[in-house]
């Protein structure tokens, strides 16, 4: 189980390992973070102190009927997303 210093880097590797990735990325996300996150409670409960990722938590709290699971999940994709969207766009100003 991963204790609270240990979601940045989660959130590196995951990263990482869906750098690439086709339009269909954000279905293997899904996958990928089911699998690779393990407490939800305590992922949220990390959001929550981070400067940064607690306003995108905000954002996916919008449905406040998701279980924690399903919100958990939800806040690591859109995590994600935002890193891919600033690399690419990086990436495009760069070039």
């Amino acid at each position: 189980m991963l204790v609270a210093h240990d979601y940045p880097r989660l959130i590196r590797e995951l990263h990482t390992e869906l750098d690439g990735q086709d339009e269909r990325w954000r279905s293997q996300a899904h996958e990928i973070v089911q699998g690779r996150l393990q407490s939800p409670h305590a992922f949220l409960e990390w959001a929550t102190r981070d400067h940064h990722w607690s306003f995108t938590l905000a954002e996916v709290m919008r449905d406040v009927r998701a279980k924690p699971s399903e919100l958990a999940t939800r806040l690591l994709i859109a995590i994600l997303e935002e890193l891919r969207e600033e690399q690419q766009t990086a990436f495009a100003v760069s070039e």
